[in-house]
């Protein structure tokens, strides 16, 4: 398919247009797909405010969005598992498949991996999309376009409580109460987790994790976050942390409430480096467990959604269309109407 369409590209912090492009060509392996729903993810946040994430910076026009939901509009002459018309999910991940890490499944962290709206790699805030066959999932007929945009975001919950081997067995706290810390809760339960915990400083954040099934919420500003914590489980903490706000403050707290022998899995990005009282992690004898991305997991969040068992469409609070993403951001970023996740309609 030859032509132009509709992208939002980034040209510098604060500067996104919608602007025309000229639509992907795809190679033999791969299909172009037609965008229906992105969502704006934090890291779409952060390029937008600041041009730049962690080492990852702006330097070119690029379009943002990867929680991405479509349907196929073309394929290449070497797909075989495919066809025009198909709803689908694309994991946003374009890795080689030939090194270390790709043969031994851990994909995630392959080095020369191609990621939407991660520079220099164009996004999904677009009309279409071209994507290698292998990253692409066909949607059960009874998922939404609007719960489709939501398995890139579960994944990673998904992939916090795998690493972090949840079970009915196990007390999980959560930190941090926003999009990705609502999939960790989401998630934990999924795996199994009867009594969770989760705090954050914002407080209509925290009710929604009080309506979706946490157990206790605790505002970390007004109250005292270890002191609660250990009090609801008898002085002994919880089995498994899942880290998903990136403060320094929570990182540090998460290594006093976890108990010995229990897992911290670090999944939010702090903004600069930090200090750790690493004679806690030897003391304890914690495992820490750093999270990049996901590996494996879209398949299983799928069938956690489609089957009912994690319900995404209570997080979709805001959908705007295309023309509008800059209204969208700034509703995202000033907390407008209480968002908390907010989609693009293509």
């Amino acid at each position: 398919m030859k032509g132009k369409m509709k992208a939002a590209v980034l040209h510098k912090p604060l500067d996104l247009r919608v602007e025309e492009v000229n639509i992907p060509q795809i190679r033999p392996n791969e299909v172009l797909v037609k965008m229906k729903r992105v969502g704006i993810c934090g890291s779409d946040v952060h390029y937008y405010l600041e041009g730049q994430v962690a080492s990852f910076v702006v330097k070119k026009p690029l379009i943002l969005g990867h929680e991405c939901a479509g349907e196929i509009a073309e394929v290449g002459s070497r797909v075989k598992n495919f066809k025009v018309g198909q709803r689908v999910v694309i994991e946003p991940g374009f890795t080689c498949g030939k090194c270390e890490f790709c043969r031994k499944g851990r994909y995630n962290l392959c080095g020369e991996v191609k990621f939407y709206a991660t520079p220099p790699y164009d996004g999904t805030f677009a009309e279409y999309v071209s994507a290698p066959e292998q990253n692409v999932y066909v949607m059960p007929d009874e998922m939404s376009y609007e719960e489709v945009a939501m398995i890139e975001p579960l994944a990673v919950g998904m992939m916090a409580a795998k690493m972090g081997e949840v079970t009915a067995q196990d007390i999980v706290a959560v930190l941090g109460a926003g999009p990705i810390g609502q999939m960790a809760l989401l998630a934990s339960k999924t795996y199994g987790a009867l009594e969770t915990f989760v705090t954050d400083i914002i407080d209509y954040r925290l009710e929604y994790a009080k309506k979706n099934g946490a157990k206790e919420v605790i505002n970390s500003l007004n109250e005292n976050v270890i002191g609660k914590i250990l009090d609801l489980t008898d002085s002994k903490g919880v089995d498994v942390v899942i880290e998903a706000s990136g403060a320094e403050s929570a990182i540090q707290q998460s290594l006093d409430i976890v108990k010995s022998g229990g897992r911290v899995v670090l999944v939010g990005y702090p903004q600069r480096d930090i200090q750790m009282p690493i004679h806690k992690v030897i003391s304890k004898e914690l495992r820490i467990q750093g999270i990049h991305r996901y590996a494996n997991v879209f398949p299983t969040a799928i069938r956690a959604v489609s089957s009912g068992k994690a319900s995404v469409k209570p997080y979709i609070t805001h959908v705007f269309p295309l023309d509008q993403i800059k209204e969208a951001f700034e509703t995202n970023i000033n907390k407008i109407g209480n968002p908390m996740k907010t989609l693009i309609e293509i």
